[in-house]
């Protein structure tokens, strides 16, 4: 998977909005807005291009993927920035409102600058969050209908500003990776990233982006996890060999989704699966598939009886080499085996 070198981002176009403090659930005010791009500078891109790069580059940064179900509508507007010519301020102005929509009463007031540009031939798309203190306002100028790119740049280097956030996005067909950007946030613990979710992931509509042998793994174990409890052992043995099934499949990535939906015919083991992985904490969104530490799980199963007999499947599952019913009153299982005995060990 190529590497993305942050040292080579360029600023294009830079706007700027401030987003007050409101109490939670008031939405009497909103935003304000810059309505035009700011003027900058050679020396202030330079400055604004350092920060973001430094902050990237640091061991606090991590990469994210954006979320297959979110009420943010960042991904929209990022993907709209980095992929067409759609307006750069108004799919800026809706990342603002999200911010303010998104906060609550204990989120401090912040100045957002949304940044187009690119990285070689790589389009990107920057967001930047400073938290600062309420009485370090901004002010816009009437004539340009825009903030001041100077005065940010001033404010950030006081104390007026505690700390910022950025997280810079790109287009992953165009990269080639299997993330969807790069996120720095100082209130983040490197050691916990995986495991949590924040307020400015939450914003961004994001997720922690997770090794492929981790998250394959992990989707595994919580899938078998979730159908161990399925009563029917019939269908319980046919939900796990499609598991193996899906899994074994020539292809890229896995969803929960996509094998809720492909193989549990019952609607109430779609919802308890998917009600079941939000309680882990496992995103219903597509991974990056990588089975090597499955491998051994997936390529064989075995049934055994209570009467001492066991069937062993290879390539994960028994296909329609074996046939089963179940005695409704006596509770018993029988197995059809119809093939000819190659070897009596």
């Amino acid at each position: 998977m190529p590497r993305i070198d942050y040292s080579l981002l360029v600023i294009d176009n830079l706007i700027i909005h401030d987003v007050p403090k409101h109490k939670k659930g008031d939405f009497s005010s909103g935003p304000n807005h810059s309505e035009n791009e700011s003027t900058i500078t050679d020396g202030l891109r330079i400055f604004f291009q350092d920060k973001i790069k430094a902050a990237l580059n640091s061991d606090q940064s991590f990469n994210v993927c954006f979320k297959e179900e979110t009420s943010s509508s960042v991904p929209i507007c990022v993907n709209s920035i980095i992929n067409s010519d759609s307006s750069f301020v108004d799919q800026s102005k809706d990342i603002a409102t999200n911010l303010y929509n998104f906060q609550k009463g204990n989120n401090a007031a912040g100045i957002l600058l949304i940044v187009k540009g690119h990285i070689a031939e790589l389009s990107i798309c920057v967001i930047l969050k400073l938290e600062r203190d309420n009485g370090a306002q901004l002010v816009l100028n009437e004539d340009t209908k825009t903030f001041n790119v100077e005065e940010v740049h001033d404010l950030m280097l006081t104390k007026k500003t505690k700390i910022f956030k950025v997280a810079i996005f790109i287009n992953r067909i165009s990269a080639g990776t299997d993330y969807d950007g790069r996120l720095m946030d100082y209130q983040i613990s490197p050691k916990n990233k995986k495991e949590i979710n924040t307020f400015f992931l939450d914003f961004m509509g994001c997720v922690p982006y997770s090794d492929p042998k981790i998250s394959t793994k992990r989707f595994y174990e919580l899938t078998r996890k979730f159908l161990d409890t399925i009563p029917d052992e019939i269908i319980r043995s046919q939900y796990i060999q499609d598991l193996n099934s899906y899994l074994r499949r020539i292809q890229a990535t896995i969803s929960p989704r996509e094998f809720a939906e492909d193989y549990m015919a019952s609607t109430q083991h779609k919802n308890q699966y998917r009600e079941y992985l939000q309680s882990q904490s496992f995103e219903f969104t597509n991974y990056t598939k990588d089975n090597t530490l499955i491998n051994s799980h997936i390529n064989k199963i075995i049934m055994e009886f209570e009467n001492g007999i066991s069937i062993l499947g290879a390539n994960g599952s028994f296909e329609d080499k074996v046939s089963f019913s179940k005695d409704e009153q006596t509770g018993e299982c029988r197995a059809e085996i119809k093939s000819k005995i190659k070897k009596v060990k």
